[in-house]
């Protein structure tokens, strides 16, 4: 059986006109969800934000703006045209749309550069890849207009890969509990202090939420061979930056190799982790306020493999 792992996300920024996103009705975000061919599952709430767990991933609402997060073969893009046609683009103080590589894009249902057709059918855009097109690369589009975010508005995006190790194995055991795999993972404590809500899929598979005010962090965790990929996302702003959280988070999971993207409204610098060398580094300062820093980490090979066998043919 075999899962893609790699995530597609949008974010959205609504003007204060619009009104509250927050007070739409339960059943719209149910249909913008379905749209994108996912179900919700569950949801926890703070005083600041509503987070749903997803069949496919995470979405999070605040009162002016919401991410939502998919991976497999969701269609996102459905999901943000369905919140296209009931928000003008004049509403809107800011839109981005990201789509990571594929391990089978010949599975999906669409690709990125469809996507982006039809999204420019309502608003006007610009489009870039952070990353060589022949290895890990991170796809992007954002409207094109001016946005200030305030200084605090800081997302770190990690995207492993090929992990190693006992925790590697807890998350691939059968029949597994939320609570052991907490227990046995202690990835609840990465960050402390957060509401947990997660879920464990079957065969294998899991996702996880958190919430404290208005920040967030989610956890989602494909454990196939085949296919083996972890994301970790937050919005928790560190004045120092996000290498020593970086170190954290691989440090529990073990990766061969990862992605770091960061958002934050002026430039971040780029981090060294020990251990790793980096591949590619790219730098961009968006026209919509952001400054990204898209980086791929990998550990050098140390000896030769054996070939992945597939099947007999």
């Amino acid at each position: 059986m075999f899962f893609e792992g790699s995530e597609k996300k949008l974010e959205v920024v609504v003007k204060p006109e619009a009104g509250y996103l927050r007070q739409k009705d339960e059943s719209f975000w149910k249909q913008l969800v379905q749209a994108s061919r996912a179900q919700i599952l569950s949801k926890i709430s703070s005083e600041s934000c509503d987070a749903y767990l997803l069949s496919e991933s995470s979405l999070f609402v605040w009162d002016d703006h919401f991410t939502m997060i998919t991976c497999g073969q969701t269609t996102l893009v459905d999901g943000a045209l369905f919140f296209l046609k009931q928000y003008k683009a004049s509403q809107l103080l800011s839109f981005i749309y990201e789509r990571k590589n594929e391990y089978f894009p010949h599975l999906q249902h669409t690709h990125f550069f469809q996507d982006i057709e039809r999204l420019r059918e309502a608003l006007k855009g610009k489009a870039f890849r952070f990353g060589n097109a022949d290895e890990h690369h991170l796809f992007m589009f954002h409207a094109d207009q001016a946005y200030q975010p305030e200084l605090h508005d800081t997302t770190l995006e990690l995207l492993m890969y090929d992990l190693q190790g006992e925790v590697f194995e807890s998350f691939r055991s059968k029949n597994q509990e939320s609570d052991e795999i907490r227990r046995r993972t202690e990835i609840n404590k990465i960050l402390p202090g957060f509401q947990i809500d997660d879920y464990v899929f079957q065969p294998c598979g899991y996702s996880l939420n958190a919430l404290k005010g208005a920040e967030y962090y989610t956890l989602h965790v494909t454990p196939q061979e085949l296919s083996c990929y972890v994301s970790f996302e937050t919005n928790v702003f560190y004045s120092e930056g996000y290498r020593d959280l970086v170190l954290k988070i691989i440090e529990v999971f073990r990766p061969k190799s990862f992605d770091v993207v960061t958002f934050q409204p002026s430039y971040c610098q780029s981090m060294e982790v020990p251990g790793f060398e980096r591949r590619s580094l790219v730098e961009e300062e968006l026209s919509c306020g952001y400054g990204v820093v898209y980086s791929h980490f990998f550990q050098p090979a140390q000896a030769a493999k054996k070939a992945y066998f597939l099947k007999e043919v």
